[in-house]
């Protein structure tokens, strides 16, 4: 039986894509973070931008600033949480802040990994964005006022269940 030289140029092909997709070491995690260049009403354009945060709206968070701030541990107002990463998982799965006032999170990413803890609303949408940092590093987000309700705390580079939590406002 004669097969056509088109199929095995195609299996040669399929073959070579296929070992050089695994030939070497598992690559470590790749997944890229989900960025909308249209930022959400409310949330701010990503760190480094010179663009203004979006026009306010409805939102919760729509009434101050959201740049994120990589400041030295221990600086800013409000309450001050603690959140590790550790093998693309968060240390807590559940964090507590007051309503309508600032707050920090003390951000130890002991992965060599990037991450981020940014704040979305039960939809999903991004009400306060933060710079990803690949660790070892420890970073202090500071996060503007919300209102009193649930959101969600979750790395955008692993949106994973190990790397999401649930942000309790009161």
């Amino acid at each position: 039986m004669r097969v056509p030289r088109s199929v095995i140029v195609g299996l040669s092909a399929a073959a070579l894509l296929l070992g050089a997709c695994t030939a070497g070491p598992a690559p470590g995690w790749t997944y890229a973070p989900v960025r909308s260049s249209a930022a959400p009403s409310g949330s701010a354009a990503p760190s480094g931008s010179a663009e203004p945060s979006a026009s306010p709206s409805a939102a919760p968070s729509a009434s101050a600033s959201t740049e994120p701030s990589a400041a030295p541990s221990g600086s800013g107002s409000g309450t001050a949480l603690t959140l590790v990463a550790l093998n693309i998982t968060f240390d807590q799965t559940e964090l507590t802040v007051p309503a309508d006032q600032p707050f920090s999170i003390d951000f130890d990413n002991q992965d060599s990994l990037p991450h981020d803890v940014d704040i979305r609303d039960a939809a999903g949408t991004v009400l306060q964005e933060q710079e990803i940092v690949t660790g070892p590093k420890k970073v202090t987000y500071q996060y503007t006022p919300l209102a009193a309700g649930e959101y969600v705390f979750i790395c955008s580079v692993h949106p994973v269940p190990a790397m999401t939590g649930k942000l309790i406002v009161q």
